[in-house]
Protein backbone atom coordinates (compact mmCIF):
# COMPACT_ATOMS: atom_id res chain seq x y z
CA UNK A 1 0.00 0.00 0.00
CA UNK A 2 2.83 2.61 1.05
CA UNK A 3 4.26 1.70 -2.61
CA UNK A 4 0.72 2.70 -4.52
CA UNK A 5 0.88 5.80 -2.02
CA UNK A 6 4.32 7.05 -3.02
CA UNK A 7 3.60 6.36 -6.96
CA UNK A 8 1.22 9.54 -6.45
CA UNK A 9 4.18 11.96 -6.10
CA UNK A 10 5.43 11.71 -9.67
CA UNK A 11 2.32 13.47 -10.72
CA UNK A 12 2.09 17.18 -9.14
CA UNK A 13 3.35 18.78 -11.65
CA UNK A 14 3.01 22.78 -11.83
CA UNK A 15 4.31 23.00 -15.58
CA UNK A 16 6.22 20.84 -17.91
CA UNK A 17 8.79 22.69 -18.99
CA UNK A 18 12.27 22.09 -17.65
CA UNK A 19 14.89 23.83 -15.55
CA UNK A 20 18.31 24.31 -14.42
CA UNK A 21 19.40 27.02 -12.32
CA UNK A 22 18.18 30.53 -13.51
CA UNK A 23 16.37 29.53 -16.47
CA UNK A 24 14.80 32.68 -17.87
CA UNK A 25 12.42 31.01 -20.42
CA UNK A 26 10.44 28.66 -17.42
CA UNK A 27 10.25 32.24 -15.32
CA UNK A 28 8.56 33.62 -18.50
CA UNK A 29 5.95 31.25 -19.29
CA UNK A 30 5.09 31.15 -15.24
CA UNK A 31 4.36 35.35 -15.46
CA UNK A 32 2.50 34.47 -18.36
CA UNK A 33 0.10 33.65 -16.39
CA UNK A 34 0.24 36.77 -14.14
CA UNK A 35 -1.15 40.35 -14.02
CA UNK A 36 2.14 42.20 -14.40
CA UNK A 37 0.49 45.40 -14.80
CA UNK A 38 1.79 48.19 -12.10
CA UNK A 39 0.24 47.75 -8.39
CA UNK A 40 0.66 49.90 -5.45
CA UNK A 41 -1.31 48.02 -3.26
CA UNK A 42 -0.13 46.33 0.12
CA UNK A 43 0.46 42.77 -1.19
CA UNK A 44 2.31 43.73 -4.41
CA UNK A 45 4.39 46.22 -2.39
CA UNK A 46 5.37 42.93 -0.21
CA UNK A 47 5.81 40.44 -3.28
CA UNK A 48 8.31 42.66 -5.03
CA UNK A 49 10.35 43.51 -1.62
CA UNK A 50 10.79 39.83 -1.24
CA UNK A 51 11.87 39.30 -4.78
CA UNK A 52 14.01 42.09 -4.47
CA UNK A 53 15.44 40.99 -1.23
CA UNK A 54 15.50 37.36 -1.66
CA UNK A 55 15.09 37.02 -5.10
CA UNK A 56 12.28 34.81 -4.87
CA UNK A 57 8.94 35.19 -6.69
CA UNK A 58 5.61 34.92 -5.15
CA UNK A 59 2.99 34.10 -7.73
CA UNK A 60 -0.48 32.89 -8.07
CA UNK A 61 -3.02 32.28 -11.30
CA UNK A 62 -4.71 35.97 -11.81
CA UNK A 63 -7.69 34.13 -13.32
CA UNK A 64 -11.03 34.97 -12.10
CA UNK A 65 -12.13 32.81 -9.57
CA UNK A 66 -8.63 31.38 -8.18
CA UNK A 67 -6.78 30.80 -4.58
CA UNK A 68 -4.79 34.45 -3.96
CA UNK A 69 -2.29 35.10 -1.87
CA UNK A 70 -3.66 36.96 1.63
CA UNK A 71 -1.09 39.59 3.02
CA UNK A 72 -0.45 37.34 6.45
CA UNK A 73 0.64 34.28 4.42
CA UNK A 74 2.68 36.27 2.41
CA UNK A 75 4.57 38.34 4.95
CA UNK A 76 4.91 34.59 6.89
CA UNK A 77 6.64 33.16 3.63
CA UNK A 78 9.14 36.95 4.51
CA UNK A 79 9.37 36.11 7.77
CA UNK A 80 11.18 32.77 7.41
CA UNK A 81 13.39 33.53 4.46
CA UNK A 82 14.71 36.42 6.95
CA UNK A 83 15.33 34.02 9.79
CA UNK A 84 17.09 31.13 7.24
CA UNK A 85 20.85 31.12 5.83
CA UNK A 86 21.20 32.43 3.00
CA UNK A 87 23.37 29.16 1.79
CA UNK A 88 19.60 27.33 2.09
CA UNK A 89 17.35 29.63 1.05
CA UNK A 90 18.87 30.79 -2.22
CA UNK A 91 17.96 27.30 -3.19
CA UNK A 92 14.20 28.36 -3.36
CA UNK A 93 13.18 31.11 -6.52
CA UNK A 94 9.59 30.45 -6.45
CA UNK A 95 6.21 30.04 -3.74
CA UNK A 96 3.66 29.20 -6.15
CA UNK A 97 -0.01 29.09 -4.71
CA UNK A 98 -2.02 26.77 -6.83
CA UNK A 99 -5.43 28.02 -8.22
CA UNK A 100 -6.81 24.20 -7.87
CA UNK A 101 -9.70 24.22 -4.80
CA UNK A 102 -8.51 21.17 -4.21
CA UNK A 103 -7.95 20.06 -0.21
CA UNK A 104 -3.91 19.12 -0.47
CA UNK A 105 -1.96 21.52 1.73
CA UNK A 106 1.07 21.44 -0.11
CA UNK A 107 3.10 20.10 -3.31
CA UNK A 108 6.37 20.81 -3.56
CA UNK A 109 7.43 20.63 -6.99
CA UNK A 110 10.39 19.32 -8.48
CA UNK A 111 9.51 17.04 -11.53
CA UNK A 112 11.17 16.94 -14.45
CA UNK A 113 13.83 19.10 -12.95
CA UNK A 114 12.07 22.24 -12.23
CA UNK A 115 14.26 23.05 -9.55
CA UNK A 116 13.43 25.72 -6.70
CA UNK A 117 9.61 25.83 -6.73
CA UNK A 118 7.09 24.96 -4.02
CA UNK A 119 3.73 24.87 -5.08
CA UNK A 120 1.63 25.43 -2.08
CA UNK A 121 -1.92 23.97 -2.12
CA UNK A 122 -5.24 25.51 -1.59
CA UNK A 123 -4.71 24.04 1.94
CA UNK A 124 -2.35 26.06 3.36
CA UNK A 125 -4.34 29.10 3.75
CA UNK A 126 -7.58 26.94 4.81
CA UNK A 127 -6.96 23.50 6.20
CA UNK A 128 -9.00 20.08 5.83
CA UNK A 129 -11.73 19.42 7.74
CA UNK A 130 -9.35 16.30 8.62
CA UNK A 131 -7.11 18.18 10.44
CA UNK A 132 -9.51 20.60 12.21
CA UNK A 133 -10.78 17.22 13.38
CA UNK A 134 -7.72 15.86 14.69
CA UNK A 135 -6.44 19.04 16.21
CA UNK A 136 -9.85 19.15 18.43
CA UNK A 137 -8.90 16.00 19.23
CA UNK A 138 -5.49 16.56 20.45
CA UNK A 139 -6.03 20.05 22.24
CA UNK A 140 -9.54 20.62 22.57
CA UNK A 141 -9.38 23.33 21.00
CA UNK A 142 -9.22 25.05 17.36
CA UNK A 143 -6.28 26.49 16.14
CA UNK A 144 -5.71 30.55 16.49
CA UNK A 145 -4.62 31.91 12.96
CA UNK A 146 -1.14 32.59 14.73
CA UNK A 147 -0.83 28.99 14.55
CA UNK A 148 -2.13 28.29 11.31
CA UNK A 149 0.34 30.80 10.42
CA UNK A 150 3.08 28.70 11.97
CA UNK A 151 1.88 25.40 10.53
CA UNK A 152 2.29 27.45 7.05
CA UNK A 153 6.17 28.32 8.03
CA UNK A 154 6.90 24.75 9.03
CA UNK A 155 5.18 23.88 5.62
CA UNK A 156 6.95 26.01 3.98
CA UNK A 157 10.73 24.91 5.51
CA UNK A 158 9.85 21.36 4.28
CA UNK A 159 9.28 22.37 0.42
CA UNK A 160 12.54 24.81 0.96
CA UNK A 161 14.38 21.55 1.80
CA UNK A 162 13.09 19.66 -1.21
CA UNK A 163 14.51 23.01 -3.00
CA UNK A 164 17.47 22.44 -1.40
CA UNK A 165 17.79 18.45 -1.82
CA UNK A 166 17.21 19.37 -5.41
CA UNK A 167 20.71 21.60 -5.90
CA UNK A 168 22.48 19.09 -3.04
CA UNK A 169 21.16 15.74 -3.97
CA UNK A 170 24.31 13.69 -2.43
CA UNK A 171 23.12 15.04 1.10
CA UNK A 172 19.89 12.60 0.76
CA UNK A 173 22.38 9.41 0.22
CA UNK A 174 24.58 10.59 3.26
CA UNK A 175 21.26 10.97 5.28
CA UNK A 176 19.96 7.91 4.29
CA UNK A 177 21.37 6.43 7.69
CA UNK A 178 20.15 8.34 10.24
CA UNK A 179 16.76 8.38 8.48
CA UNK A 180 16.49 4.57 8.75
CA UNK A 181 16.22 5.08 12.69
CA UNK A 182 12.35 4.92 12.71
CA UNK A 183 12.32 7.48 15.59
CA UNK A 184 10.86 10.90 14.00
CA UNK A 185 7.00 11.43 13.11
CA UNK A 186 6.34 12.43 9.21
CA UNK A 187 2.95 12.45 9.94
CA UNK A 188 0.60 14.75 8.03
CA UNK A 189 -3.04 15.03 8.64
CA UNK A 190 -5.16 15.70 6.33
CA UNK A 191 -6.87 14.09 2.87
CA UNK A 192 -3.33 13.01 1.92
CA UNK A 193 -0.61 11.50 3.10
CA UNK A 194 3.48 13.44 3.01
CA UNK A 195 4.03 10.97 -0.10
CA UNK A 196 0.96 12.58 -2.37
CA UNK A 197 1.95 15.74 -1.37
CA UNK A 198 5.64 15.85 -1.96
CA UNK A 199 7.13 15.91 -5.32
CA UNK A 200 11.00 15.82 -5.72
CA UNK A 201 13.43 14.33 -8.09
CA UNK A 202 14.44 10.95 -6.60
CA UNK A 203 12.61 11.52 -3.56
CA UNK A 204 12.96 9.02 -1.51
CA UNK A 205 12.11 8.27 2.55
CA UNK A 206 15.45 10.12 3.11
CA UNK A 207 14.26 13.11 1.91
CA UNK A 208 11.10 13.11 4.08
CA UNK A 209 12.54 12.47 7.41
CA UNK A 210 15.23 15.33 6.55
CA UNK A 211 12.76 17.86 5.62
CA UNK A 212 10.62 17.28 8.34
CA UNK A 213 13.88 17.10 10.88
CA UNK A 214 14.58 20.35 9.42
CA UNK A 215 11.08 22.10 10.21
CA UNK A 216 11.66 20.56 14.04
CA UNK A 217 15.17 22.01 13.76
CA UNK A 218 13.47 25.63 13.51
CA UNK A 219 10.60 24.95 15.35
CA UNK A 220 11.71 23.04 18.81
CA UNK A 221 15.60 22.53 18.48
CA UNK A 222 15.82 21.13 21.85
CA UNK A 223 13.28 18.74 21.28
CA UNK A 224 14.90 17.22 17.99
CA UNK A 225 18.82 17.38 19.79
CA UNK A 226 17.32 14.80 22.59
CA UNK A 227 15.46 12.50 20.31
CA UNK A 228 18.09 12.40 17.82
CA UNK A 229 21.33 14.30 18.26
CA UNK A 230 22.71 12.89 14.89
CA UNK A 231 19.69 14.62 12.82
CA UNK A 232 20.64 17.39 14.94
CA UNK A 233 24.15 17.56 14.34
CA UNK A 234 23.72 16.70 10.77
CA UNK A 235 20.58 19.37 9.77
CA UNK A 236 23.12 21.97 11.93
CA UNK A 237 26.30 21.17 9.57
CA UNK A 238 25.16 20.06 6.57
CA UNK A 239 22.13 22.33 6.43
CA UNK A 240 21.90 25.49 7.56
CA UNK A 241 25.62 25.89 7.45
CA UNK A 242 26.28 25.71 11.20
CA UNK A 243 23.87 28.33 11.92
CA UNK A 244 21.49 28.01 14.51
CA UNK A 245 17.28 29.55 13.80
CA UNK A 246 15.40 31.34 15.88
CA UNK A 247 12.51 30.54 13.95
CA UNK A 248 9.02 30.26 15.21
CA UNK A 249 6.55 28.28 17.93
CA UNK A 250 4.58 25.56 16.12
CA UNK A 251 2.08 23.13 17.89
CA UNK A 252 2.47 19.98 15.73
CA UNK A 253 -1.18 18.13 15.18
CA UNK A 254 0.47 14.89 15.84
CA UNK A 255 0.63 15.47 19.54
CA UNK A 256 2.90 12.12 19.76
CA UNK A 257 6.15 13.66 20.68
CA UNK A 258 7.57 12.43 17.14
CA UNK A 259 6.77 8.77 17.58
CA UNK A 260 6.79 7.29 14.11
CA UNK A 261 3.91 4.12 15.11
CA UNK A 262 6.64 1.72 13.97
CA UNK A 263 6.80 -0.44 17.08
CA UNK A 264 8.42 -3.45 16.29
CA UNK A 265 7.06 -4.91 19.70
CA UNK A 266 5.39 -8.05 17.43
CA UNK A 267 5.77 -10.11 14.75
CA UNK A 268 2.28 -9.08 13.08
CA UNK A 269 4.41 -8.05 10.23
CA UNK A 270 5.25 -11.61 9.16
CA UNK A 271 3.75 -12.36 5.74
CA UNK A 272 2.98 -8.73 4.33
CA UNK A 273 4.50 -8.62 0.94
CA UNK A 274 5.59 -5.34 0.41
CA UNK A 275 5.16 -3.79 3.47
CA UNK A 276 0.98 -3.78 3.03
CA UNK A 277 -0.30 -3.93 6.58
CA UNK A 278 -0.80 -0.65 8.46
CA UNK A 279 0.26 -0.17 11.92
CA UNK A 280 -3.48 0.38 14.04
CA UNK A 281 -4.04 3.64 14.84
CA UNK A 282 -2.77 5.57 18.49
CA UNK A 283 -5.92 7.09 18.48
CA UNK A 284 -9.46 5.96 19.30
CA UNK A 285 -11.98 5.73 16.32
CA UNK A 286 -14.06 9.19 15.60
CA UNK A 287 -16.47 10.23 17.87
CA UNK A 288 -20.21 8.37 16.08
CA UNK A 289 -22.23 11.69 15.47
CA UNK A 290 -26.00 11.74 15.72
CA UNK A 291 -28.23 11.76 12.52
CA UNK A 292 -26.74 10.47 8.75
CA UNK A 293 -22.66 10.47 8.60
CA UNK A 294 -21.00 11.44 5.47
CA UNK A 295 -17.44 11.65 5.03
CA UNK A 296 -15.15 14.20 3.88
CA UNK A 297 -15.44 13.66 -0.20
CA UNK A 298 -12.98 15.73 -2.36
CA UNK A 299 -11.32 15.47 -5.36
CA UNK A 300 -7.25 15.20 -6.25
CA UNK A 301 -5.75 17.24 -9.01
CA UNK A 302 -3.20 15.93 -9.89
CA UNK A 303 -2.30 18.18 -12.60
CA UNK A 304 -0.32 17.34 -16.19
CA UNK A 305 -0.36 13.68 -15.38
CA UNK A 306 -4.28 13.50 -16.48
CA UNK A 307 -3.67 15.57 -19.31
CA UNK A 308 -3.51 12.29 -21.37
CA UNK A 309 -6.92 10.97 -19.60
CA UNK A 310 -10.57 12.02 -21.44
CA UNK A 311 -12.40 14.97 -19.92
CA UNK A 312 -15.02 12.70 -18.62
CA UNK A 313 -12.72 11.20 -16.05
CA UNK A 314 -10.82 13.67 -14.94
CA UNK A 315 -13.52 14.37 -12.14
CA UNK A 316 -15.44 12.14 -10.01
CA UNK A 317 -18.96 10.91 -12.18
CA UNK A 318 -22.13 11.74 -10.68
CA UNK A 319 -22.91 8.30 -10.79
CA UNK A 320 -20.23 7.52 -8.31
CA UNK A 321 -20.91 10.24 -6.26
CA UNK A 322 -24.25 9.21 -5.66
CA UNK A 323 -23.28 5.33 -4.96
CA UNK A 324 -20.65 6.58 -2.12
CA UNK A 325 -24.36 8.44 -0.88
CA UNK A 326 -25.99 4.85 -0.75
CA UNK A 327 -23.62 2.73 0.40
CA UNK A 328 -23.24 4.94 3.35
CA UNK A 329 -26.68 5.15 3.98
CA UNK A 330 -26.98 1.75 4.49
CA UNK A 331 -23.71 0.64 6.71
CA UNK A 332 -23.75 1.15 10.41
CA UNK A 333 -21.99 4.40 11.65
CA UNK A 334 -20.10 2.35 14.33
CA UNK A 335 -18.12 0.93 10.84
CA UNK A 336 -18.28 3.83 8.15
CA UNK A 337 -17.52 6.53 10.46
CA UNK A 338 -14.01 5.03 10.74
CA UNK A 339 -13.67 6.23 6.69
CA UNK A 340 -13.05 10.13 7.42
CA UNK A 341 -12.99 11.63 4.07
CA UNK A 342 -13.01 9.72 0.37
CA UNK A 343 -10.54 11.26 -2.27
CA UNK A 344 -11.05 11.03 -6.35
CA UNK A 345 -7.57 10.31 -7.66
CA UNK A 346 -7.81 11.14 -12.15
CA UNK A 347 -5.07 8.93 -12.80
CA UNK A 348 -4.87 5.47 -14.39
CA UNK A 349 -1.17 4.20 -13.03
CA UNK A 350 -2.60 2.61 -9.57
CA UNK A 351 -4.80 0.06 -8.15
CA UNK A 352 -8.89 0.94 -7.89
CA UNK A 353 -8.20 2.13 -4.83
CA UNK A 354 -6.21 2.60 -1.43
CA UNK A 355 -6.32 3.73 1.88
CA UNK A 356 -4.04 5.20 4.64
CA UNK A 357 -5.33 5.93 8.31
CA UNK A 358 -8.96 7.47 8.26
CA UNK A 359 -8.68 7.96 4.00
CA UNK A 360 -9.98 6.27 1.22
CA UNK A 361 -8.36 7.05 -2.18
CA UNK A 362 -10.45 6.18 -5.43
CA UNK A 363 -8.69 5.98 -8.66
CA UNK A 364 -9.99 6.36 -12.29
CA UNK A 365 -9.63 2.77 -12.63
CA UNK A 366 -12.55 2.13 -9.49
CA UNK A 367 -15.04 3.19 -12.15
CA UNK A 368 -13.34 3.81 -15.67
CA UNK A 369 -11.41 0.57 -16.12
CA UNK A 370 -11.95 -0.68 -19.52
CA UNK A 371 -12.26 -4.02 -18.56
CA UNK A 372 -15.49 -2.59 -16.79
CA UNK A 373 -16.82 -0.90 -19.94
CA UNK A 374 -19.27 -3.40 -21.35
CA UNK A 375 -20.99 -3.21 -17.66
CA UNK A 376 -24.29 -1.25 -17.63
CA UNK A 377 -24.61 2.09 -14.97
CA UNK A 378 -26.13 -0.56 -12.26
CA UNK A 379 -23.49 -3.37 -12.41
CA UNK A 380 -20.94 -0.67 -12.41
CA UNK A 381 -22.29 0.93 -9.30
CA UNK A 382 -22.31 -2.65 -7.82
CA UNK A 383 -18.85 -3.22 -8.99
CA UNK A 384 -17.63 0.13 -7.25
CA UNK A 385 -19.13 -0.14 -3.76
CA UNK A 386 -17.84 -3.84 -3.27
CA UNK A 387 -14.23 -1.65 -4.00
CA UNK A 388 -15.59 0.51 -1.57
CA UNK A 389 -16.39 -1.81 0.83
CA UNK A 390 -12.72 -3.14 0.41
CA UNK A 391 -11.21 -0.02 1.79
CA UNK A 392 -13.41 1.24 4.12
CA UNK A 393 -13.15 -2.47 5.93
CA UNK A 394 -9.16 -1.73 6.38
CA UNK A 395 -10.08 2.04 7.77
CA UNK A 396 -12.42 0.10 10.38
CA UNK A 397 -9.67 -2.27 11.27
CA UNK A 398 -7.21 0.57 11.38
CA UNK A 399 -9.22 2.15 14.25
CA UNK A 400 -10.18 -1.50 15.95
CA UNK A 401 -6.90 -3.63 16.37
CA UNK A 402 -8.80 -5.30 19.20
CA UNK A 403 -11.07 -6.55 15.62
CA UNK A 404 -8.07 -8.06 13.86
CA UNK A 405 -6.37 -9.62 17.24
CA UNK A 406 -10.57 -11.53 17.50
CA UNK A 407 -10.21 -12.28 14.50
CA UNK A 408 -7.13 -14.30 14.13
CA UNK A 409 -8.32 -16.29 18.13
CA UNK A 410 -11.67 -16.93 16.53
CA UNK A 411 -10.32 -18.68 13.04
CA UNK A 412 -6.54 -19.22 12.82
CA UNK A 413 -4.44 -17.50 16.14
CA UNK A 414 -1.30 -18.39 14.18
CA UNK A 415 -2.09 -15.62 11.24
CA UNK A 416 -0.25 -13.22 10.30
CA UNK A 417 -1.91 -9.16 10.22
CA UNK A 418 -1.75 -9.20 6.63
CA UNK A 419 -3.72 -12.67 6.00
CA UNK A 420 -6.03 -11.73 8.68
CA UNK A 421 -6.70 -8.03 6.54
CA UNK A 422 -7.02 -9.96 3.30
CA UNK A 423 -9.49 -12.67 4.79
CA UNK A 424 -11.69 -9.98 6.81
CA UNK A 425 -12.00 -7.51 4.17
CA UNK A 426 -12.85 -10.69 1.74
CA UNK A 427 -15.54 -11.68 4.53
CA UNK A 428 -17.04 -7.96 4.53
CA UNK A 429 -17.43 -7.52 0.71
CA UNK A 430 -18.85 -10.70 0.80
CA UNK A 431 -21.25 -9.95 3.68
CA UNK A 432 -22.55 -7.05 2.14
CA UNK A 433 -22.73 -8.12 -1.80
CA UNK A 434 -23.57 -11.59 -1.42
CA UNK A 435 -24.49 -12.17 2.20
CA UNK A 436 -26.59 -15.60 1.03
CA UNK A 437 -23.54 -17.11 -0.23
CA UNK A 438 -21.38 -16.10 2.62
CA UNK A 439 -23.81 -17.37 4.75
CA UNK A 440 -23.84 -20.72 2.82
CA UNK A 441 -20.07 -21.15 2.56
CA UNK A 442 -18.75 -19.87 5.54
CA UNK A 443 -21.51 -19.33 8.20
CA UNK A 444 -18.95 -18.72 11.34
CA UNK A 445 -17.64 -15.34 9.55
CA UNK A 446 -20.97 -14.16 8.33
CA UNK A 447 -21.65 -14.21 12.05
CA UNK A 448 -18.28 -12.52 12.92
CA UNK A 449 -18.85 -9.41 10.37
CA UNK A 450 -22.86 -9.58 11.26
CA UNK A 451 -22.37 -9.06 15.64
CA UNK A 452 -18.37 -7.54 15.88
CA UNK A 453 -18.21 -5.34 12.88
CA UNK A 454 -21.91 -4.58 11.71
CA UNK A 455 -23.16 -4.76 14.99
CA UNK A 456 -26.24 -6.72 13.63
CA UNK A 457 -26.57 -4.85 10.51
CA UNK A 458 -27.78 -7.86 7.59
CA UNK A 459 -28.04 -6.62 3.68
CA UNK A 460 -30.24 -8.36 0.83
CA UNK A 461 -29.32 -9.14 -2.72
Amino acid sequence: MKKLISLLGIFLVLLVVPVNGQNASYLDSVYQTLDTSPATDALTALKDSISAEFNVVIAEDQSENQNQWSLSYVQAIKEVLAVMPASFSAATRMVYLDPSSVQYEVKYVGFNDQHGIIQIGAGVMTPSVMYYRRYKELYNSTPSDAQLLARFKTILVRGMTYCYLQENPDLGKKYASIAAQPVLSTKVYSPAAETNMVVAPGKTAAWIDLAFAVSLYCTDPTTLQSKSSNRFDFVKTMVMNGESITGWDEKPVNGDGGNNNNDDDDDDDNGNPGGNVEPPATRPPPAIPDGDYMPVVTQVDVGTAAASLPAEHKEAPELLRSAIAELFSELPKFFSTCTEAIAYVPTTDTETAFSSEGFVFITQNSWFMPSFSDLDDAARGKRFKQTLMREMTLRFLYFHPEVTAQWKTTFDKNMSTYDAYVDMTQSAVLYYSAPAYLKQLNPERYVFIKTVVMIGKEFTE
